[in-house]
């Protein structure tokens, strides 16, 4: 993290200069992709990203790494960054994406030595607050834009609700930000950029369109290291979406002479699905996954992404008092379906 000079773009404020120079960014890269080598190397997207652990890790936009044409991974990736005393560029490589979310990991080919940007919590955040996206970034100044956190996510679990799984904001990302994070003041990353827009044709969410969607960085975090340790490629699927249990539902444990102490609950089944053929329903409590208790949506995300497609697993289930086991071989989330 560190401190720059500022040049922030704004149609509703303006800021004070000496406030502005107190603005803190992350330590934020400029990745160019492109075709594999033995060809002549035409750039074919930019965007940013930025580092999140000192050996080289970090994040950016899974679309910004793919052809434009056909949606395929590029393989060739290069990397800028700004120690704060020069620029220096890095070949990169892929460790992992998730397309849903459309994020995606990569590791720069250096040994170590990057500066880490600082990742907000997620009981740290604040509806209100102010908040800054980088537009641009390199060795003369930081382009910011500058706006308001006006709502955080409603849900935890991202599988049928996309749009209540992100961050809203009054502020105007341009297409150069993607990939890029999303801040306060301190440099503190709350989000990340990644050009959702909720479905143009649901009207119960109009309101919600003029809105500048973020993806949290709390729910990227979720699974990046399940990502980074698998190093998936693939969007893991069950065919339901989860959600914390209510306060009747927690009165209910422990359970099974004290084995289980908690779990969560199924929100939505999809017809078609591989949740439907195991005979799942909707309430049902998911107690265990594999060998491991379940007590949130994000343990439950954890676990999925760590096993990943082709893996094999028992899911435990609670319903109605009585406990169930079903085997599943997770599979990859197919293409039609789409999450609102």
């Amino acid at each position: 993290m560190r401190f720059v000079a500022i040049i922030v773009l704004s149609l509703s404020c303006v800021y004070p200069a000496l406030l502005l120079a107190e603005v803190a960014t992350p330590s934020i890269v400029e990745i160019c992709a492109s075709n594999g080598p033995g060809a002549p190397q035409v750039i074919e997207r930019h965007s940013l990203g930025f580092i999140v652990e000192e050996e080289g890790f970090l994040l950016t936009s899974y679309e910004s790494l793919t052809k434009p044409e056909t949606g395929t991974l590029l393989s060739r990736f290069e990397v800028s960054w700004d120690s704060g005393t020069g620029t220096s560029r890095y070949a990169a490589r892929i460790i992992g994406v998730e397309p849903t979310l459309n994020f995606a990991v990569l590791k720069i080919e250096r040994e170590g030595g990057f500066a880490a940007s600082k990742i907000l919590r997620d009981d740290s955040l604040v509806a209100g607050e102010e908040i800054f996206a980088a537009t641009q970034a390199n060795a003369v100044s930081t382009h910011l834009v500058v706006g308001r956190l006006e709502a955080l996510n409603s849900k935890e679990c991202y599988q049928q609700d996309l749009t209540a799984t992100m961050l809203a904001a009054e502020i105007d990302i341009p297409s150069s930000g993607i990939g890029g994070p999303v801040f306060d003041r301190t440099g503190s990353v709350i989000g990340m950029f990644t050009g959702y827009h909720p479905p143009e044709d649901d009207d119960d969410q109009a309101n919600e369109a003029e809105l500048t969607h973020i993806l949290p960085i709390f729910l990227a975090f979720n699974i990046y290291d399940s990502i980074k340790q698998r190093q998936s490629l693939a969007s893991p699927w069950t065919g339901f979406s989860v959600r914390p249990l209510n306060e009747v539902e927690r009165r209910q444990f422990p359970v099974a002479q004290g084995q289980f102490t908690g779990g969560i609950a199924f929100e939505y089944i999809w017809e078609s699905s591989p949740a439907a053929a195991m005979g799942l329903a909707v309430d049902d409590i998911l107690l265990r996954f594999a060998y491991y208790p379940i007590h949130s949506p994000a343990d439950f995300q954890k676990w999925l992404y760590l096993y990943g497609v082709g893996r094999t697993v028992k899911l435990y289930i609670l319903r109605d008092g009585e406990i169930l086991v079903k085997e599943y071989t997770i599979e990859e989330r197919p293409s039609w379906v789409k999450p609102l």
